[in-house]
């Protein structure tokens, strides 16, 4: 098996790996809301996130990959994009919709690398993974809507866009790490994630002191660590660095795909809570499906041609 097989197969793994994360993902992360507020939330996940990063990059790569090289300000823009930006944006949309919705705007990410990609190098991806793309996305429309489109301005308009504004984030800060090539995924993670927590903490200062946040009561994390305990270490470490990983091995474009199967796995959550899906839901979960294994052909199939 050639490396660029390898490389490609080790990526897939690590974007399942991710799915199963992420789309547990918007249903604790609403639970966990009840007790303790975005502001409060953000900084905890991120902040553990952080130490845990840095003592992993450490250990793997030594005290000289704890240097930005001269890349400070980009470094921290990008974490602050990435991880105060979008993990406080998140969790108010969050809490004034739906975790499905939620799920189905975070899904617009692939289309937001397209486009970008297409508007920097000019060069319009190929009409393969631009219809497997339009096709994963259409099936979540029958998976979210169940037919009915209402469903997607159903909840509240401020919380579904306050959850696009955290998908832009999100996609600045994957396609950031393609500014640090000669970085591994664990540095760009450690350190766009520790340094972003200095734009967290201001946002905390900032929501506390107007009165829209405050600190969580000893006896409201008691009752909400589980959540926290998965958000925290499940979610914020295992999860992206899974994912910066997946992008290193695979593309952003290809394990943006990926990520369309994120709310079908959110909304599996959903049935077993006690939802009952109809027919056009189902066959909406076997289109995500077949077109993320489609894609995922078809990019093995061109790494194949072009080795040849």
């Amino acid at each position: 098996m050639t490396q660029a097989h390898q490389d490609h197969r080790r990526g897939t793994l690590y974007m399942l790996l991710v799915i199963a994360i992420w789309g547990c993902f918007l249903p604790v992360g609403k639970s966990a809301l009840q007790a303790v507020d975005p502001y409060w939330l953000t900084a905890m996940r991120f902040g553990a996130a952080a130490l845990v990063f840095l003592g992993l990059l450490w250990v793997r790569e030594g005290a000289a990959a704890l240097r930005t090289e001269g890349h400070l300000w980009k470094v921290a823009l990008f974490g602050s994009l990435g991880f105060a930006g979008f993990g406080v944006c998140l969790f108010e949309g969050l809490k004034l919709t739906r975790p499905e919705i939620s799920g189905m705007i975070l899904a617009l990410g692939p289309i937001q690398v397209a486009l970008f990609q297409w508007w920097r190098t000019h060069r319009r991806p190929d009409n393969f993974t631009l219809t497997m793309i339009a096709l994963a996305l259409i099936g979540e429309l029958f998976v979210i809507t169940a037919g009915d489109v209402a469903r997607l301005v159903g909840g509240d308009a401020l919380g579904n866009g306050l959850v696009f504004l955290a998908s832009l984030f999100w996609t600045a800060y994957t396609l950031g790490g393609q500014q640090f090539p000669g970085w591994s995924p664990v540095r760009y993670t450690a350190l766009s994630c520790s340094l972003g927590c200095f734009a967290i903490a201001t946002a905390v200062i900032i929501a506390t002191l107007a009165g829209h946040s405050q600190p969580p009561r000893a006896e409201q994390l008691v009752a909400v660590w589980p959540q926290l305990a998965f958000i925290v270490f499940c979610v914020s470490v295992f999860g992206i660095l899974f994912w910066n990983m997946g992008v290193a091995k695979l593309g952003p474009m290809s394990a943006g795909l990926f990520a369309n199967f994120t709310p079908v796995i959110t909304y599996l959550i959903a049935i077993a809570q006690g939802r009952r899906p109809d027919t056009l839901e189902l066959t909406g979960a076997a289109i995500v499906l077949i077109a993320l294994i489609a894609n995922n052909r078809h990019q093995r199939s061109k790494v194949g041609r072009l080795e040849v």
